[in-house]
């Protein structure tokens, strides 16, 4: 297995083993806003991840998917968290900020939608890439070459030169890759891609996808994609987590999501994607709009917008539950074994 700097490629994760659990959020909650008029962002959302895991968090903008992500990493001081991330069984939420700076980078590494927003026009390439190991007391010398290692690996031509430029004489393929090698170079056991491939054509897309599907694959890496691009998910995750207006509610196996999609959200996201093997005068959508989290529906969020809603629907908020042809579905469509649901 391939390594930049000859060391175990999980050191920073603890040496956790592939299948074991790595990632564990339980019944997360994030919540903005003053007291007396907070806004509840994310309700209730869970997740597992192991060691070696990808999984892709899709949904609409506005579902909750960036911000349940920068929750993993404790991103933003101004919101409320409630429930556990437990990272190796360590509870991230009960860290100071103190301790949480050892585990961004080091344990947890975050690539960033902008790469151009992420990157400080101010200071070259090697300062940048170098700083998260200059932040552990590594010397500047040993994190230089670390950070060479890492954008040579990373496919950046003449990366000993290049680590003198600035990001703006970088294209925004490349630029991606610089922010890629900065979330590489603690060498963590977990990466976060919010959006990677957004601000890119599709030609240089495919390229920082195969990069990150090389790259995650010889460091044995556990992933998790941020994404609303379902072709994306096809091509390169393994499971599926569905989010809609701060709540999960679908979750499978890739192959199953696309195949048997569960939930109607999940199967009005599929039907509004064009597909090569089918022509189409026009592609079917999803009426209305996500509501805003101050005004959220009763019972089931998405039944305004669904068309096999019915009336428990807007009375009842739907559990997490088996689906007929595997995962979880939150949809009063699936009922628990014996209730019979009157439709």
């Amino acid at each position: 297995m391939k390594t930049l700097i000859g060391t175990s490629p999980q050191r920073n994760g603890e040496g956790t083993p592939d299948g074991a659990t790595l990632l564990s959020v339980r019944d997360l909650v994030i919540e903005a806003g003053p007291k007396e008029s907070r806004l509840r962002l994310v309700d209730g959302f869970s997740l597992d991840l192991a060691a070696g895991d990808r999984v892709a968090l899709v949904g609409e903008s506005g579902s909750g998917k960036s911000v349940t992500a920068r929750a993993i990493m404790r991103l933003d001081p101004e919101f409320t968290l409630a429930g556990s991330i437990a990272l190796n069984g360590k509870n991230l939420l009960e860290l100071s900020e103190k301790e949480m700076v050892r585990v961004r980078g080091r344990q947890i590494g975050m690539v960033f939608q902008d790469p151009m927003g992420a990157l400080n026009p101010l200071m070259t390439i090697g300062e940048q890439v170098a700083e998260p190991l200059r932040s552990t007391g590594l010397r500047r010398a040993e994190a230089e070459r670390r950070a060479q290692a890492v954008l040579e690996e990373l496919g950046v031509a003449n990366a000993a030169a290049r680590m003198r430029a600035y990001p703006h004489e970088f294209s925004g393929g490349m630029r991606q890759r610089v922010v890629l090698a900065m979330a590489l170079v603690c060498e963590p056991a977990l990466i976060i891609a919010d959006e990677p491939t957004t601000a890119l054509d599709v030609r240089v897309q495919e390229q920082v996808l195969t990069l990150m599907d090389r790259v995650s694959k010889e460091r044995g890496l556990a992933m998790l994609l941020i994404t609303h691009d379902l072709a994306t998910v096809a091509g390169f995750t393994e499971r599926v987590a569905v989010m809609y207006s701060g709540r999960k509610v679908d979750e499978a196996a890739v192959d199953t999501l696309f195949t048997h999609p569960a939930h109607p959200y999940t199967q009005g996201l599929l039907q509004a994607v064009p597909r090569i093997d089918q022509s189409t005068r026009r592609l079917l959508t999803i009426s209305g709009a996500p509501p805003h989290p101050a005004d959220r529906p009763t019972g089931c969020t998405f039944h305004p917008r669904c068309p096999r809603a019915f009336d428990l629907c807007s009375v009842e908020v739907p559990e997490l539950r088996p689906a007929p042809q595997g995962g979880m579905v939150a949809c009063h469509l699936y009922p628990e074994p014996g209730k019979v649901v009157e439709q």
